[in-house]
């Protein structure tokens, strides 16, 4: 037999041996995290997939307030600073602009969270981050969770969505953004071998953010193709998508910096409201602003 088909068949095994390997890796993975987080998610998503089919705003405004105060006690823990009098008066200001002006006060302050996540972007790229953000900065939490709480309110009663449901797009919205999140985890845990941003957050690679946005990106192709929603939404969905990962960073250099590993054990399997809204902080107002604009 020439040695050159020799070679060629042991490259051809090696390369069989290391998909297999992958393969086992992966289903390990599946196996260990995600069937043991299975029972809790399917719970979850089926509350907010029941929550968003009933169309009833009242009951979503019951839950976002639900989760406002957790997430805000949640961040309390993480920040390790108890709340003062300032700190709560800035709070009560801001829901108070919010009902006196409302549309005009909610679209600015949609727009400086867009800007602060741009801010942290840039500092997140250049590994400056530890100097922009204060883990002890309650106000910084305040400001942050109210954004994803007028996003939410903002989006329910004055954006003007024409041919479109606003609560399948709020589906699809919160869909996109976990599934990059799976895609991420399972692609990472795989084939990860380059960590973006080893000082944060260690496990989590170039190759899993790539596989995070392919996975949401063939979803989209797929709504597209059968005209599901409008192309220009789809446009601002995966424009956002990478802010998805910036939120997941912002939470775990939050944790990182006060030395815990989740924000608390509300969710069996999963952590606290914090650690399953770290991306949707960030991603539903920059989504509900751009919105307000293009669609």
């Amino acid at each position: 037999m020439p040695y050159g088909l020799i070679l060629q068949k042991k490259n051809l095994l090696n390369v069989w041996q290391i998909f297999q390997g992958r393969r086992d890796v992966l289903a390990r993975e599946i196996y260990n995290n995600i069937l043991n987080r299975l029972p809790a998610a399917l719970i979850l998503a089926s509350s907010i997939f029941g929550i968003i089919y009933l169309e009833n705003i009242y009951i979503i405004f019951v839950l976002l307030l639900i989760v406002t105060l957790l997430l805000m006690k949640e961040w309390l823990t993480i920040s390790n600073s108890p709340i003062n009098l300032k700190q709560i008066l800035f709070f009560i200001t801001l829901l108070v602009f919010s009902f006196y002006f409302g549309d005009y006060f909610i679209n600015l302050y949609l727009f400086l969270t867009l800007i602060f996540w741009l801010i942290y972007s840039i500092f997140l790229l250049s590994n400056k981050t530890l100097s922009l953000v204060s883990f002890n900065n309650n106000f910084l939490g305040i400001f942050l969770i109210l954004s994803f709480l007028f996003a939410m309110v903002h989006f329910m009663i004055f954006s003007e969505l024409i041919n479109l449901n606003k609560f399948f797009v709020l589906f699809i919205l919160f869909f996109n953004t976990v599934l990059a999140d799976v895609g991420a985890y399972l692609v990472g845990s795989s084939f990860g071998k380059r960590p973006l941003f080893p000082d944060i957050s260690p496990n989590k690679t170039l190759e899993g953010f790539f596989g995070g946005l392919a996975l949401v990106a063939l979803f989209v192709l797929i709504i597209f193709i059968f005209e599901f929603i409008a192309l220009d939404f789809l446009f601002i969905s995966l424009f956002c998508i990478p802010f998805a990962f910036v939120g997941d960073y912002f939470e775990s250099q939050l944790k990182r910096g006060s030395n815990i590993k989740d924000s608390s054990s509300l969710i069996p399997g999963h952590g606290g409201i914090w650690d399953r809204l770290d991306s949707h902080i960030a991603v539903v107002p920059i989504f509900v602003f751009l919105s307000n604009f293009i669609l």
